[in-house]
């Protein structure tokens, strides 16, 4: 994994939530999630999205999955009714079926997808569907400030 989001603390977050959460509100309009008997959110957070999810598919039984030990914490309390677990996507096994694998803004961060999605697939009940979102934004202003800034310098050897 280039980059960890274990360590991520849920209240830096929460500053940007509606920003992060719209997304996910897309990606579930395009998925008929009311239908969804069983559902996973990987990459759950602080539980924003899974709170999403809720509100698209209320019958349903809803897991939250994140390797962020504050991120659970804090889904935990915002939704105390709901089963949240701590682990890593990349080692994470379906104990589904699940009639939706949510995926919003995390499996960008998850290697080796060859393998990753087609074990995610393989978790899905009949007619299931697994919505991913990956955010492709390497070519902004900031991602390409930093790759100039670590190109240049004294310490550009070493970057």
């Amino acid at each position: 994994m280039t980059t960890s989001s274990a360590d991520w603390q849920a209240r830096q977050y929460t500053l940007f939530e509606e920003e992060r959460t719209r997304p996910v509100r897309d990606l579930l309009d395009a998925t008929q999630p009311a239908t969804a008997r069983t559902a996973v959110d990987l990459g759950c957070g602080l539980g924003n999205s899974t709170e999403t999810l809720l509100a698209y598919a209320p019958d349903a039984r809803v897991l939250g999955v994140d390797n962020s030990a504050d991120m659970i914490a804090a889904a935990r309390k915002r939704l105390p009714r709901i089963e949240f677990e701590l682990a890593d996507i990349s080692a994470w096994k379906a104990e589904g079926p699940y009639d939706l694998i949510l995926a919003n803004a995390s499996l960008q961060w998850v290697p080796d997808h060859e393998t990753l999605f087609p074990r995610l697939v393989a978790g899905l009940a009949e007619g299931g569907r697994l919505a991913v979102q990956m955010p492709d934004n390497l070519d902004e202003p900031a991602h390409r400030l930093m790759r100039e800034a670590a190109a240049d310098g004294p310490w550009c050897d070493k970057l």
